[in-house]
């Protein structure tokens, strides 16, 4: 990674499962073991894929997690982790960041896995719970009418806004969000 580039993206791999997770606690401390098994330098971050807009809001959140810690080095989080979770929630709040996390019971996940030395698919299909897809299925990327209203609300997206634009472009106006927090920083 050249230290002079303004936005240093490490290799990065964008996974979808879905999960049951019965114990966060047992959860993330197997995907800290993982995240070890992949290569010093690995990060695993595991992300309700009920909370975002797809993965254009996942990639936008990296990119801009990584140019506050690689490249600026003021990052707001104490772990690269949860940098990346501040800025898929356009906050500065880890309260309200480590709710985009992945929590106990079922759900679908985004697994965003950076600075692996190896394939991540292998460690992320052991994890305790995880079922791996092998490509996201065409819903990852759709929504429905209670996630659209979810997303508006929590990213503060007007009617008026998603009119203009049209429904489809929700996670354009959202991955705009995510890029106008850096304001707010």
């Amino acid at each position: 990674m050249n230290s002079t580039d303004k936005n240093p993206m490490p290799p990065h791999t964008l996974l979808y499962a879905d999960a049951e997770i019965p114990d966060i606690r047992a959860f993330l401390a197997a995907v800290h073991t993982a995240a070890d098994h992949l290569g010093p330098q690995t990060h695993i971050i595991c992300i309700n894929a009920d909370k975002v807009a797809g993965s254009l809001h996942v990639k936008t959140a990296l990119s801009h997690a990584c140019r506050a810690w690689f490249a600026d080095k003021n990052p707001v989080a104490r772990s690269f982790e949860m940098e990346v979770l501040l800025w898929v929630a356009a906050s500065r709040q880890t309260s309200e960041a480590a709710g985009f996390g992945a929590q106990n019971g079922a759900m679908a996940l985004w697994v965003l896995v950076v600075g692996a030395e190896k394939r991540p698919e292998d460690e992320i299909a052991r994890l305790p719970g995880m079922t791996l897809h092998a490509s996201p299925p065409l819903s990852a990327e759709e929504m429905n009418a209670g996630k659209r209203a979810r997303l508006m609300q929590d990213f503060s997206v007007t009617e008026e806004e998603l009119s203009t634009v049209g429904n489809e472009r929700l996670p354009e106006l959202i991955a705009e969000r995510v890029a106008l927090s850096a304001v707010y920083r």
